[in-house]
């Protein structure tokens, strides 16, 4: 996973009303812990922003330089106004080089699907892994491929390639991706079960109609 690069200030202004000041006055309060004491620390919101656009994963690498010191940090937490959905407060967790960590990445399909040229409907369970690693390691996102799958098929989350180090977290027998009958794929098959069904009947009476008939004894 790439690190975003951004710089930040130790923060003075800790209270309630502080943090709405730094609000206002387009800042981003955040904290900074883990390997050490933790640290209050504030940023631009727009730079935050944009490092947010800039990629899909709920849980990103920043590079971040406080006070001319850098450091690597996991964005491990963010609340947003429930209006207008811009962040308030991020959480982030410093890291170095060997650190593991558990991270949120986007699932992403290519290909399409056999079933779905006859009428399947492509099922996505969830639209994010959780993968655990080395913080490098864990890619920005995951691609799987389901140009193969007919109806009825899916793929598990054990079968799914990640990079060497990088495990799923979660019941590696769970479907990630599966083709399911539509209404229309489901009525053709009860047709064709019906029409099976209607032949093998029609087939045992004619069976029964050119049966000779026994000879009685006079």
């Amino acid at each position: 996973m790439k690190a975003i690069s951004l710089a930040a200030n130790e923060r003075e202004l800790i209270k309630t009303t502080g943090s709405k000041k730094l609000r206002n006055s387009g800042r981003l309060p955040g904290i900074l812990y883990g390997n050490g004491d933790p640290t209050n620390i504030e940023l631009e919101s727009t730079s935050f922003e944009k490092a947010i656009k800039s990629t899909e994963a709920k849980n990103f690498l920043v590079e971040l330089d406080l006070n001319g010191s850098k450091s690597m940090a996991l964005v491990q937490d963010l609340q947003k106004h429930p209006i207008s959905r811009l962040c308030i407060h991020v959480d982030f967790r410093r890291l170095n080089e060997d650190s593991i960590i558990t991270a949120k990445i986007p699932l992403h399909t290519s290909g399409t699907p056999e079933g779905v040229k006859v009428g399947g409907i492509l099922q996505t369970m969830s639209h994010n892994l959780t993968l655990r690693g080395k913080a490098l390691d864990i890619p920005e996102k995951i691609e799987i491929d389901t140009s193969h799958l007919q109806v009825g098929e899916g793929i598990l989350l054990d079968t799914v390639t990640l990079p060497e180090g990088v495990t799923a977290v979660g019941n590696p027998k769970s479907r990630v991706v599966a083709v399911a009958a539509s209404r229309i794929t489901a009525k053709a098959e009860e047709g064709d079960t019906s029409t099976e069904s209607a032949a093998s009947s029609n087939e045992a009476a004619s069976s029964e109609e050119t049966k000779p008939e026994e000879k009685k004894e006079d």
